[in-house]
């Protein structure tokens, strides 16, 4: 068997050499087509000896063996020129005939790669460099096959810490542990609707090669196993690495999930599993949220995913899942989403990782949803998973362990509450406005004494946290472009609130006073999104100021000192959006207009009359969304604040005993 470690560092090094390739991401993204083209020639070997009608989609001229398997074979300019001007040329334009059955699909998978991906490197006497070391390699040999599986996955590792391109991973422990959960059978169909290089797709498909005796049942799992992609370098990686696992011809489609209307996702589209890491954090292109119901439609991918994968699974279909703390709270649309979820399925369990297992691509919190389509959810189970003895932060050298999930496999069909498991009731959940980011109340007191060491831990994940946050916060930045000037009057109803505070009587419905935390009435007055607004001055005898505004949605109760603005036409104003606009301006536009010697108030006739931008309701949201992000590093950076305080005293404590 060949050195395969060996192999694949002599080609690291013979990369690094070149002046064409430009970081980790392209490195890999050069290994990959090599890799791929590689693997896919030598299964074509295998199929032409194993069946006599099959006849392979590569020309002659471009097969494997004809321009790279001799060691002495072209090289230098003739070789770049050829890799350039001819391989990757007629590869992007090869031949589709749809009646050809097994050779159209390995052709279009042929073409859908080269047509994503590019050819860095510069040198033709490197690229020959890196072809022999290749060559080494036979990937008809079962030894030397399965072996660069293993292999293969520390490549994609390396995604991690390659710049953006670490989305496209998630960790192995992940998608082992929600694969054994979920327990998907033979004949089912599973799907990934964002899958990355295939992480979950090679976790089922070693999950059902346990259960097939035959060749007609390890048949259907290729034909059952289905991912979908729409970005180049993950959808050739994906590939590479189902051919790996044996899958002659993955089912691997080249789109994106979220660019056509929800209600073309028909019966036939719909699959028995769901294992998927959805994109977080991001912002949906080519304004796709619009292919989604009015109200649902947001720009963050992870929550249009989720309204996806409910439509798009079968009645009793499971689904085991990622999600980030962003998206189990939050008002409006999030929470619209939350509740079509918890309607339309059964969440029985919510897993509450530790902060850094995305680490270094992302260190914001994130959960393992498991849900169940069909019946609605009456209670929802909790498990805090808590780093392992002597681990602090997860990284690079230092990655999740399958091992850490088995107090949660023992607990699982014998559930108890503990220390690390709490159950909450919808009842429970309904009255937070299905807010589902529950902390856990049967953990200890957390002991501010805490060394320094691991408070300097926690500090430098806050100021990780902070980076991804300015990240994120700058991908969203958006010219507002052009906009209106319309008045509050013409754009809402303005009303006033009716309930008297000190009389109000508790209930299931929100009451928003001027304070922060809202209060709870037996009667609702308004079902609707909305600004409400205070009418009296924050500061008391003789001064004008309004402390804060507020946004309230679903049906609450309205204090008597405030007014409610709600949009008379959502397709023109997002509730939100003046929100943000009111939140961030109401000391330039609304205290000036507020009146009085002694009891300094505002009317209901004058906010009427403020003057607020108006740009189109796709931009609005899109400032939404950027507002959104902003509030996030505000409370990042006030929980920085915290821990650097707490830092300061115990380095003081421990220096000065």
């Amino acid at each position: 068997m060949a050195n395969l470690k060996g192999i694949l560092n002599s080609i690291r090094k013979i990369m690094w050499t070149d002046t064409g390739l430009n970081g980790d991401a392209q490195r890999i993204e050069q290994l990959g087509w090599m890799l791929f083209y590689k693997i896919f020639s030598d299964k074509d070997k295998e199929l032409e000896l194993m069946d006599d009608n099959y006849v392979s989609p590569i020309p002659a001229e471009l097969h494997w063996d004809a321009w790279a398997g001799d060691d002495e074979g072209i090289t230098g300019d003739e070789l770049q020129s050829f890799v350039d001007n001819k391989l990757f040329k007629q590869l992007k334009d090869i031949q589709l005939v749809p009646s050809e059955g097994v050779k159209y699909k390995r052709a279009l998978i042929l073409r859908e790669v080269f047509e994503g991906n590019n050819n860095y490197m510069k040198s033709g006497t490197n690229i020959r460099k890196v072809l022999n070391k290749l060559n080494e390699i036979d990937f008809n040999t079962t030894k030397d096959k399965h072996a660069f599986g293993e292999l293969y996955e520390t490549i994609l590792k390396e995604l991690q810490s390659a710049g953006k391109s670490g989305e496209f991973y998630t960790p192995r422990a992940i998608t082992q542990f929600i694969t054994e959960i979920i327990n998907p059978q033979l004949g089912d169909k599973i799907l990934d609707p964002s899958c990355g290089t295939g992480g979950y797709l090679t976790a089922a498909i070693e999950h059902l090669k346990k259960q097939a005796n035959s060749v007609e049942e390890r048949q259907s799992i290729a034909e059952n196993i289905i991912g979908w992609e729409y970005k180049p370098l993950p959808y050739l990686l994906a590939t590479t690495n189902l051919i790996l696992h044996d899958i002659e011809v993955p089912n691997i489609i080249f789109r994106d999930s979220l660019e056509q209307p929800l209600s073309n996702y028909t019966e036939k589209n719909r699959v028995n599993t769901i294992l998927a890491n959805p994109p977080f954090g991001g912002i949906v292109a080519n304004n796709n949220e619009n292919n989604f119901p009015q109200n649902f439609r947001t720009k963050e991918s992870a929550d249009l995913f989720l309204i996806l994968m409910i439509h798009l699974l079968k009645q009793g279909g499971k689904a085991g899942i990622v999600l980030p703390d962003g998206s189990l709270a939050g008002e409006g649309v999030k929470q619209r989403i939350r509740q079509k979820l918890l309607e339309d399925c059964n969440l029985h369990t919510i897993i509450r990782l530790p902060n850094s297992v995305f680490k270094p691509y992302a260190t914001v919190a994130t959960n393992l949803l498991f849900f169940e389509k069909g019946s609605p959810t009456k209670e929802i189970w909790y498990y805090q998973l808590s780093y392992p003895e002597g681990i602090k932060s997860y990284s690079k050298t230092k990655p999740m362990q399958l091992e850490e999930f088995q107090p949660i496999k023992d607990w699982w069909y014998n559930r108890k509450e503990n220390e690390s498991a709490w159950k909450v009731s919808i009842e429970k959940i309904v009255e937070r406005d299905y807010d589902l980011d529950i902390k856990n109340p049967n953990s200890k007191p957390e002991n501010n004494g805490k060394d320094s060491s691991t408070l300097i831990d926690e500090l430098t994940n806050d100021l990780s946290n902070i980076q991804s946050d300015i990240s994120e916060i700058q991908s969203a930045l958006t010219d507002i472009g052009e906009y209106e000037y319309k008045t509050i009057g013409e754009l809402c109803n303005v009303v006033k609130g009716i309930t008297g505070i000190q009389k109000a009587v508790e209930g299931k419905y929100p009451l928003v006073v001027t304070a922060e935390e809202r209060s709870s009435h037996n009667e609702h007055q308004f079902d609707c999104d909305a600004v409400c607004i205070p009418l009296v001055s924050s500061s008391g005898h003789g001064h004008a100021s309004l402390k804060r505004i507020h946004f309230q949605t679903g049906k609450f109760a309205l204090g008597s000192i405030l007014a409610a603005a709600v949009p008379k036409d959502k397709t023109v104003l997002s509730a939100k959006y003046l929100y943000y606009f009111l939140s961030n301006y109401k000391d330039e536009l609304l205290v000036p207009l507020m009146k009085g010697m002694a009891n300094v108030s505002l009317s209901v006739t004058k906010i009427k009359t403020v003057k607020v931008k108006v740009p189109s309701l796709a931009k609005q949201e899109e400032l939404v969304f950027l507002m959104e992000k902003c509030e996030k590093l505000r409370e990042t950076l006030t929980k920085s604040s915290i821990d650097a305080e707490l830092m300061i005293k115990a380095t003081l404590n421990e220096t000065l005993g």
